[in-house]
């Protein structure tokens, strides 16, 4: 990226860590059968939102990674 910023750089690589930390976090209070429920709404939106995540981040990578290489 042209841009100093840090968090212009690091904002994909962070969503995708919070949300797959998120989904392993729900994951194991449900396998513990700890007495904690999340409703199914909740659990769509964040499921939705892993998906597209996963592939923008690596969809755009990818991207990037053809265009370097295409220019050489």
């Amino acid at each position: 990226m042209s841009s100093d910023s840090w968090l212009s750089k690091n904002v994909r690589p962070m969503m995708l860590i919070f949300l797959t930390v998120s989904t392993w976090l729900l994951i194991l209070m449900d396998s513990l059968n700890l007495e904690f429920g999340v409703g199914s709404e909740w659990i769509d939106l964040l499921k939705s939102l892993l998906i597209t995540v996963f592939i923008s981040y690596y969809g755009s990578r990818g991207i990037e990674k053809y265009q370097y290489i295409s220019k050489k």
